[in-house]
């Protein structure tokens, strides 16, 4: 991904999209030991902060090692395990979220369509000299509603939130906030979210406005500053990238 960060602006899908658009980009799925060839996914999002999609795969078995990059991933629908190299096996179903970090290797065993937002992030070093384990959420975990962050924004670490991981690939959470205003400014991280409950709208400094409502996706940039307006209480998945390398 080459593109100049500086210069990519903050996206938006709404909910039909993210959960029945059609999804045009075919991606090769080599190496597999069975199954289907191909994979097909919509890009929501492409800059230094990271690649950020909707992507779909049919059944098959695809051995994977993250050489390269971070993945986290909410699973919209599907059946699936994940098995990491150690023989740690999860089950992937609607609602529950996957990190594979960068060092990760194992295997995909997809039995019923996989259908997922995923976020790629490039790690900062130190990278890990040895295989890392996944991270991994169930959905009756995904779906249970804690407490909601108190003076905390949307896009802030900070706050009562269920952290998956944090790491050098990034910070992946739960995250639940009350009705209001929170400001936001550069703060050198991307933030990437697929809203789970509740709506309001995001409103940039440049006079961009995004509805949200649940189902649907947002990016936004490091530099990216504005008000997220939360009318009801609002619950999403949520990743922040690693800083973005310089321009």
């Amino acid at each position: 991904m080459s593109v100049d960060h500086q210069t990519v602006p903050a996206a938006f899908l709404d909910a039909e999209q993210v959960l029945r658009g059609p999804l045009t980009e075919v991606v090769s799925m080599e190496p597999i030991l069975e199954g289907v060839p191909f994979a097909h996914e919509k890009t929501v999002f492409d800059g230094a902060d990271g690649f950020f999609a909707i992507w779909a795969c049919g059944a098959g078995v695809f051995p994977r090692v993250k050489d390269k990059r971070g993945s986290f991933m909410y699973i919209i629908s599907g059946d699936a395990t994940i098995v990491d190299q150690d023989g740690t096996a999860h089950e992937l179903t609607a609602d529950s979220v996957l990190v594979l970090p960068f060092g990760w290797v194992g295997t995909w065993h997809i039995r019923e369509t996989i259908r997922k937002v995923y976020l790629h992030t490039t790690p900062v070093p130190p990278l890990p000299g040895a295989v890392v384990a996944s991270a991994f959420l169930p959905a009756d975990r995904v779906l249970a509603d804690p407490r909601p962050g108190a003076a905390a924004g949307p896009d802030s670490p900070a706050g009562p939130d269920t952290v998956i991981f944090d790491g050098p690939d990034g910070r992946c959470d739960i995250r639940s906030r009350e009705p209001g205003q929170y400001p936001r400014t550069p703060d050198g991280q991307g933030f990437f979210a697929f809203v789970l409950a509740g709506d309001g709208f995001l409103a940039g400094h440049d006079g961009t406005r995004h509805e949200l409502t649940p189902g649907s996706v947002i990016a936004l940039p490091d530099d990216w500053s504005g008000t997220w307006d939360i009318r009801h209480p609002f619950r999403a998945f949520c990743v922040r990238s690693t800083p973005a390398p310089p321009a």
